[in-house]
């Protein structure tokens, strides 16, 4: 169903500006959390999914329906170890972060429904995929190029998206509108690291290795969020 749905949702993206009019384009930005929900908030310890978001959306003069791609990103988790036993033979002390971090690209499909309000309802869904992934560095201080550097664990899993919202206009609503919205996501399991997922194994004569512990689980949150919508002066 995620794959269908996500293929769908893409390939239609890629076609509909050939025929559409260029005077109704919207750029989006948008700030939300995904607050996990069933076996994702059993497996997180409480984590949260922040994203930050821009998208681009087409609302047509003449039916009921926005279209739109929307790019996020989100950072669930950091950690930072100070250590002198990274390396064999060298014992001064290095920093060591790491950062869980999420993207996602999300087709988007909206329906408006007639209403008489200033504010306007609507029901949208989203398909694409989520990219998870936990990247390292290691420096001699925060200001120094890394010494090492590299991802520990990537997985791209696809994504199903359903919700609503509320348009607000603008005082000028030819300017743009705010919106507040909720959405529920849903994917298949996958793996990925929290922030206590990495562990470094110490050998005796310095240096050693990293160990991983990963969650299973699949990506289910309510996602709320807000933001705003600016219309583009576009012509043909």
């Amino acid at each position: 169903m995620f794959k269908t749905t996500s293929t769908l949702c893409l390939s239609f993206l890629l076609f509909f500006p050939v025929f559409l009019n260029a005077q109704n384009w919207g750029l989006g930005f948008e700030a939300g959390v995904g607050l996990p929900t069933g076996n994702l908030k059993e497996a997180s310890s409480g984590t949260v999914f922040p994203e930050l978001s821009t998208s681009l959306i087409y609302e047509f003069w003449n039916l009921p329906i926005d279209l739109g791609l929307s790019v996020g990103y989100g950072m669930y988790g950091t950690k930072l170890e100070k250590r002198t036993d990274l390396y064999r033979g060298f014992s001064d002390e290095l920093r060591l972060r790491r950062n869980n971090n999420l993207l996602s690209i999300m087709g988007m499909f909206r329906y408006l429904p007639e209403v008489d309000w200033k504010l306007k309802p609507f029901i949208e869904l989203q398909g694409g995929t989520n990219y998870l992934y936990t990247r390292y560095k290691i420096r001699e201080s925060r200001f120094e190029e890394p010494i090492e550097e590299d991802r520990d664990l990537a997985n791209w899993i696809g994504a199903f998206r359903l919700g609503g919202g509320l348009k607000i206009p603008f005082k000028t609503p030819d300017d743009g509108f705010f919106q507040l919205k909720i959405m529920y996501q849903d994917t298949r399991r996958v793996e990925f690291l929290l922030k206590e997922g990495t562990k470094f194994d110490p050998e005796p004569q310095g240096g050693g290795s990293f160990s991983y512990q990963p969650v299973r689980s699949v990506l289910t949150w309510i996602q709320p969020s807000i933001g705003v919508v600016l219309y583009m002066d576009v012509y043909e």
